[in-house]
């Protein structure tokens, strides 16, 4: 049987303008990693086709351990307060080689 660990992931669907400060945001948190995709669908918001600079979304995704999630939460909940449109989402994972989840993002 595989050792699984329990961590978190954190998704994130938002506009690409908040790129760069959601990678700091999950650097500082200490997170191992991220992934980031282009997003397209259709919401509360309307229509977000990807076609033009302005209506382009993305998706963000970030496993941490559960230890580290809350802080990220913390930085997320700001920029909403900011008045910023965020939809995230928490689900419970388990992974394999969790060693690699506890390491933080190299500089």
């Amino acid at each position: 049987m595989h050792r699984l660990v329990p961590e978190k992931l954190v998704t994130v669907i938002t506009t690409d303008v908040l790129e760069h400060r959601l990678v700091a945001a999950v650097s500082r948190r200490g997170a191992s990693g991220y992934t980031l995709l282009r997003a397209r669908g259709a919401g509360s918001d309307g229509l977000q086709s990807g076609n033009l600079e302005v209506d382009t979304n993305l998706l963000l995704k970030v496993i941490l351990p559960p230890d580290r999630m809350s802080d990220l939460l913390d930085d997320l909940d700001a920029l909403i307060g900011q008045g910023y449109h965020l939809t995230v989402f928490v689900s419970d994972v388990a992974v394999l080689n969790h060693e690699k989840f506890e390491r933080p993002l190299e500089p």
